[in-house]
């Protein structure tokens, strides 16, 4: 993936499902950080952070997995069942466990971000004896806008991208009305477009299902509560937000960044949500902090 890095690739068997996962370790290791890194939905670990890898200066081992419905993880049983975010953290808590990790940093991005905040609150609560460093969130999931009434009224937005992608003759009506709420001021390259389109329609079903478990958790956690949580279980948190993104999220990082001590939030001039493939350099540039 990257000539500074040795690179391997595993399955790590669930119950239902074989998750694949990826480890790359720095030639000429020095510091010794691990960093974690969860991806978006639709996206494959590989196609999220690979960008990133040659901008990273701080950690010496990356893991990499590909979450439920995405890239090379596959249901046992065949098909796109979907599946619910204690799951997929689960698969992540199970990886942890499995290569006897106990400490690392954590980055996610939209729907990893909620992983990676849903997974440092489970952590601190049931295994005290993993250490999370620091915590980066590049518009996570859950953290789109202050009003949370308002919230649970947009993500109706997209559970009905996400019926539009399985029950329309094609997924791409779907897609890019997913798109038009995730990234509404995104330019309208028709090459990116197609590009984005593409990219999400690979395993559009498992994208679908990703999408409706970020709505179903979006009813049922205490907001408060696991920011709390993230606060209490990591070194700094900061999140990242494209300077192109809605008003109400970029605000709503602003005061999250004012109220809590040791959240920073920091904006990223001339990317929208797609900020990870947009501006990986100045990304990596931020995670390669001392």
């Amino acid at each position: 993936m990257h000539p500074d890095f040795s690179h391997d690739q595993h399955l790590l068997a669930r119950p239902d499902q074989q998750i694949f996962w990826q480890r790359l370790t720095r030639r000429d290791s020095q510091s010794g950080r691990r960093l974690l890194m969860l991806h978006g939905a639709g996206v494959a670990g590989t196609l999220t952070w690979a960008p990133l890898i040659g901008h990273l200066t701080a950690h010496d081992e990356l893991i990499i997995p590909d979450l439920r419905g995405m890239g090379q993880t596959v249901a046992l049983e065949g098909g796109e069942p979907s599946f619910t975010l204690e799951q997929v953290v689960e698969d992540v808590m199970a990886l942890i466990e499995t290569q006897r990790i106990t400490h690392f940093d954590l980055i996610g991005y939209s729907f990893g971000g909620l992983v990676a905040m849903r997974l440092a609150q489970r952590l601190r609560h049931e295994r005290p004896d993993v250490r999370i460093g620091d915590i980066s969130l590049l518009e996570p999931a859950l953290l789109e806008r202050e009003c949370h009434s308002t919230m649970l009224k947009v993500r109706e937005g997209y559970a009905e991208a996400a019926h539009a992608m399985r029950e329309a003759a094609s997924p791409e009506a779907g897609i890019i009305a997913f798109l038009d709420l995730i990234s509404p001021h995104r330019t309208r390259n028709p090459r990116a477009e197609r590009m984005m389109v593409t990219r999400l329609a690979h395993r559009h079903l498992g994208f679908a299902n990703a999408l409706d478990c970020v709505t179903h958790a979006v009813h049922e956690i205490d907001r408060d509560v696991l920011l709390a949580d993230v606060m209490a279980a990591g070194g700094e948190v900061r999140s990242m937000v494209g300077g192109k993104s809605p008003e109400t999220l970029r605000e709503y990082h602003g005061l999250l960044a004012e109220r809590h001590a040791g959240w920073q939030s920091l904006e990223i001039p001339g990317t929208d949500h797609s900020l990870p493939f947009q501006k990986p350099r100045r990304i990596g540039a931020e995670l390669s902090f001392e």
